[in-house]
């Protein structure tokens, strides 16, 4: 199961069966949304609002939405590291497509 953002929720999210059932199980309502004031993940909603399943569709990722959305835990490295790990997921999604 893969989220709107590329994340693969089973080995890529520290969250998933914890604290999340899977974002789009969850139709975007992520516990962690509350760190951006919002009921929802910020990326998740954006998807919904461009009619899109996935930000492999969209052409524009990563974006600033990616870049605002970042885990402050996260360092430099890590974060670069994901965004990666992000990217390849969803390129194998437009490839198989």
């Amino acid at each position: 199961m893969m989220s709107r953002c590329g994340v693969i929720c089973a080995t890529d999210c520290r969250a998933y069966k914890s604290e999340c059932e899977g974002c789009n199980e969850l139709e975007g309502k992520v516990s962690w949304a509350v760190f951006y004031e919002r009921d929802d993940c910020p990326i998740y909603a954006c998807s919904i609002a461009k009619g899109i399943s996935s930000c492999a569709h969209c052409g524009e990722a990563p974006c600033k939405l990616w870049y605002d959305t970042r885990n402050p835990d996260a360092s430099d490295e890590e974060f670069t590291a994901d965004l990666n790990n992000r990217l390849n997921n969803l390129n194998k999604v437009n490839k198989e497509q």
